[in-house]
């Protein structure tokens, strides 16, 4: 049993800069992996990948039309048409089995082979058929609606580099030069553990007379390392036994990358945090002077990361987007997405006399004339609901006393994907 003074106390408490360094400071790459193409999209190459064949790998034509020997069109227009016989037709996917011979063409389709002889295609829409062939109504240059062999990219030249996030275009490219297989960056993977009692997993019964809630932490969590780059990986509830917690810190930390828990600033639970970082590995962090968040903790359980995130919803996700998420996308090879920021103008004045830095919940709504206000969202960083009020949140520096109305701030989102409503109290 855990006595009060047996409790660990906030003492010295690091800087967010500090907290930041300590975070970053954490192994959590994960190895490389290869992928199949098809489970490519979105993840990040770990190398570069180098075209083992030239694409097109065939001069092909690049429209319908009739390959033709250029020189035989030169003088070609549409009063004084030059005819030529036809000799046969080429289709894509199919072997030519013609010779383009002066005087001569062959019908083409686009994307075929281009017959030996033939250096050029007049477009179908520039020719008319006769009973003797065609008549071609303009002149082409060597070359010209053709794709020569390697054009698009040649044998041994770079496709892709090192770093490259894979989307459909990317999936586009290798398709086109046989890759099948896709070496890319690890996800770290990260366990996340919810303690206390009072907590239970959504589709179980709930008693609310017993003081119980729903985990909020747990799935919140997971979305938030996902959308980071990692692989979340949900370890069952512990509440707050202390053998079932502090086993399922070791296995968390023998499987995962990085360990995550929320709510682990009980005295109980921290009692268990200390005593497996003391026996297998190191604490390097407990406290950090911004509000919500002071009770953070950082170390590392064996080779595995570990940092505690506060018990309540919206703090939990506030100190992963500001101090964890950077990490994970670090070690996910992503790079910090580009709508994290934006700028708006305070809606109400917001008081504020604590002396600690502050990450201040909050809403964006887009007025007539497309400014975004800045709404405050204080229901208490224990209001669930405040996880979908708040679009983000802004860094008030300590010693700030209020922000006025119509003062501009920056809000970091939760997410990239964050579009604000649009106001009508004005319309």
């Amino acid at each position: 049993m855990v006595t009060v003074s047996d409790r660990r106390e906030f003492r010295d408490l690091a800087s967010p800069e500090k907290a930041h360094e300590v975070v970053a400071g954490l192994n959590i790459d994960p190895d490389p992996e290869t992928v199949p193409l098809d489970n490519a999209r979105d993840r990040v190459l770990a190398e570069r990948v180098d075209a083992d064949i030239d694409v097109p790998g065939f001069d092909r034509a690049s429209m319908d039309g009739y390959a033709v020997h250029a020189r035989d069109t030169f003088g070609a227009d549409e009063a004084d048409p030059v005819a030529l016989s036809v000799v046969g037709e080429v289709h894509a996917g199919e072997e030519p089995d013609v010779t383009v011979e002066s005087g001569s063409v062959a019908e083409i389709s686009t994307g075929a082979v281009m017959p030996p002889g033939a250096d050029a295609v007049v477009m179908v829409e520039r020719t008319t058929e006769t009973d003797d062939g065609v008549e071609v109504r303009t002149s082409v240059a060597p070359g010209d609606n053709v794709m020569l062999a390697g054009a698009d990219i040649a044998a041994g030249a770079r496709a892709l580099g090192p770093g490259t996030r894979v989307t459909p275009r990317e999936i586009g490219l290798l398709s086109a030069l046989g890759v099948d297989e896709v070496p890319v960056r690890g996800r770290p993977q990260v366990g996340i553990l919810s303690t206390g009692d009072e907590l239970v997993r959504p589709g179980n019964p709930l008693d609310s007379a017993a003081g119980e809630i729903y985990d909020v932490n747990s799935y919140t969590l997971a979305g938030a390392v996902a959308e980071a780059g990692g692989d979340p990986v949900m370890y069952p509830h512990a509440g707050d036994d202390y053998a079932e917690m502090e086993r399922l810190l070791h296995e968390a930390a023998d499987e995962c990358d990085l360990v995550l828990s929320s709510g682990s600033t009980s005295a109980s639970a921290v009692d268990v945090i200390y005593r497996v970082i003391e026996e297998r590995g190191e604490l390097r962090l407990h406290g950090v002077a911004v509000k919500p968040g002071k009770p953070m903790l950082v170390g590392t359980i064996g080779d595995s990361a570990y940092v505690g995130l506060p018990g309540y919803p919206v703090s939990a996700l506030t100190i992963f987007q500001t101090f964890v998420a950077p990490a994970v996308r670090d070690a996910a090879g992503r790079d910090p997405p580009q709508t994290a920021t934006v700028s708006g103008t305070i809606a109400v004045q917001e008081r504020y006399g604590e002396g600690r830095r502050r990450l201040m919940p909050a809403g964006l709504v887009e007025d007539e004339s497309g400014s975004l206000l800045v709404y405050p969202v204080d229901k208490g960083s224990g209001a669930t609901t405040s996880l979908v009020d708040a679009d983000g949140f802004v860094d008030v520096p300590p010693g700030t006393d209020y922000l006025a109305e119509g003062e501009m701030v920056d809000v970091t989102l939760f997410s990239p994907a964050v579009r604000p409503p649009v106001s009508y109290t004005h319309l």
